[in-house]
């Protein structure tokens, strides 16, 4: 389940006797204090197109990554490539086949990675760099290893919305208050922002899209800055240049340093989702006050 997604990522730095996979081989927080990444696995899905609206209204982005295997569909194939001329950076999910390496080549494994790579790149023209590898997965140090072997950016989190718990609209004011506990003990603490990759799931089976506006609403309140990962993490070259070989990474148009690159966000208004659209319920509500 998803909820085992924080103790899975956390055994990563343990995993593997010879160390040479550890967590410091995972981006889990922004380089600049006050910036905010909000990043969103395993879709798309029709909540990926009802959190595109809300984002668009915002005049926020984000990081999507993008599992491959839903592109086979047409209607997650434009969702996706939707996000990316909203201007909204497209990672990648990967999940191994039998979600273990055990009879399987470094090859074979590689050929898996590139071949959905590719499918993401015939959307969007680029190949994902950003990677984040399926939960089940997060233990077998080999896939990690060869992951980081072929350039892809492997990503964590230091802030989890609970999307997956609160995974209802009647649920959902609890996600903007998950920000708000997090903002605010670290300004009890230390009198000074913080810096988040936060991990979410754009899947109708959380509350991550019903939550969306308050979110938004609630990073506003407390003056944190909405990044893409490339703004998180200073990279002004957020793809690849090949899905397979570690020889070299571009940038487009909308990345950190160019004219179409955006951060930060407005506030937004309640958004009234179509519960029939599987993207998180008819959830009405108010946004917090500034």
């Amino acid at each position: 389940m998803l909820s085992t997604a924080l103790s899975m990522v956390a055994t990563v730095v343990s995993a593997d006797p010879a160390g040479s996979v550890t967590w410091a081989d995972f981006v889990t927080n922004c380089q600049t204090p006050g910036q905010i990444a909000l990043t969103y696995s395993e879709g798309p899905s029709e909540a990926t197109m009802e959190m595109l609206q809300t984002l668009k209204e915002a005049q926020a982005r984000v990081t999507f990554f993008t599992n491959a295997t839903w592109l086979q569909y047409m209607q997650y194939a434009g969702v996706t490539r939707h996000a990316y001329l909203d201007g909204h950076l497209i990672g990648m999910t990967y999940r191994l086949p039998s979600d273990t390496s055990a009879g399987l080549t470094d090859q074979a494994i590689k050929d898996g990675i590139a071949k959905a790579s590719h499918v993401i790149q015939d959307l969007i023209g680029v190949y994902p760099k950003y990677m984040k590898v399926h939960e089940s997965n997060l233990k077998d140090t080999r896939l990690l290893n060869l992951v980081k072997s072929m350039g892809y950016t492997l990503v964590g989190f230091n802030m989890d919305e609970y999307d997956y718990k609160y995974n209802n609209a009647q649920a959902a004011s609890q996600i903007a208050e998950v920000y708000n506990g997090m903002f605010s003990k670290q300004m009890d603490a230390y009198g000074r922002k913080a810096s988040y990759i936060v991990a979410g799931y754009d899947v109708p089976t959380t509350g991550a899209a019903a939550a969306l506006p308050m979110v938004v609403n609630m990073i506003n309140t407390h003056g944190y800055d909405m990044v893409r990962l490339d703004g998180c993490t200073n990279d002004k070259t957020p793809y690849k240049k090949d899905p397979i070989l570690n020889n070299g990474f571009v940038g487009d148009s909308k990345s950190l340093g160019e004219k179409e690159y955006k951060h930060g966000q407005s506030s937004v208004k309640a958004v009234a989702y179509n519960p029939s659209s599987g993207g998180g319920g008819g959830f009405k509500g108010s946004a917090p006050q500034n």
